[in-house]
């Protein structure tokens, strides 16, 4: 799945290791186990996942910027790369563009 989502998305390929994170993310609350008809994340947390927030992996976002001291006609967002869900609390990695950071 990881290698199917790098080359939809045309991401570089050292973003392996997010791809790879991201597509164990989705499988862990979309599979369904056939047996107990419940996903992993259901039968880990006992609570129905919500898959409304997915987003596909890849694509262009834009980051609010507020942390320069920005001109009066200079963009106020910086443009970049969906990467995909942060595991510990929620938020989305996003690689931005400008700053050549995560």
């Amino acid at each position: 799945m990881a290698r199917t989502m790098l080359n939809e998305s045309n991401v570089e390929d050292y973003f392996w290791a997010v791809a790879i994170n991201t597509s164990c993310y989705i499988l862990n609350r979309v599979s369904i186990r056939k047996v107990l008809n419940k996903t992993p994340y259901q039968l880990w947390k006992d609570i129905k996942p919500s898959i409304s927030y997915f987003h596909k992996f890849g694509c262009y976002c834009y980051i609010l910027n507020n942390k320069e001291k920005l001109g009066k006609f200079d963009p106020k967002s910086d443009k970049a790369i969906f990467l995909g869900y942060f595991t510990t609390y929620n938020g989305y990695r996003v690689y931005n563009l400008k700053t050549q950071t995560v």
